[in-house]
């Protein structure tokens, strides 16, 4: 019989839509049942700015401000539910790219959860975050909808 596989650190990329809320969810609930470390990454993504917007200093350090704020309000969910070993990353550019090439290895993620899309334009009907991560990753994804 084939047996569950117990992860030791969960890893959920989230945003304020109600698919990065049910991945959050998800992932706690993961990370809780496997004793696991979850770590909880949002993103500052290109496209959440328009030219103009993204030269100028105050409207960047706006979004990063709420993407950051964003990212305490995850946390905090993660601790009431009862986890202590909660490690909130921020990160700034397209959220499959840099999962896959720099923040699962960083993070030591084996599995990583994420929405079936996110809350941005186009990608919102493609998909092609999750997809790309899917694809590329070298450990479990889980994508939830």
């Amino acid at each position: 019989m084939v047996e569950a596989k117990r992860f030791k650190n969960v890893l959920v990329a989230v945003d304020d839509s109600d698919l990065g809320q049910l991945a959050l969810v998800n992932a706690i609930h993961q990370a809780q049942e496997d004793e696991a470390q979850l770590s909880i990454v949002s993103f500052l993504e290109p496209d959440q700015l328009n030219t103009f917007e993204a030269l100028d200093k105050d409207k960047v350090e706006s979004a990063q401000n709420k993407v950051k704020n964003d990212l305490k309000q995850f946390q905090a969910q993660a601790e009431q539910a009862g986890l202590s070993a909660v490690q909130p990353i921020y990160a700034e550019g397209e959220p499959g790219e840099m999962l896959v090439k720099h923040i699962i290895s960083d993070s030591g993620a084996d599995l990583v959860v994420m929405g079936a899309h996110s809350k941005q334009g186009v990608r919102k009907y493609f998909g092609s975050q999750s997809k790309y991560v899917a694809n590329n990753a070298d450990v479990t994804v889980m994508i939830v909808r």
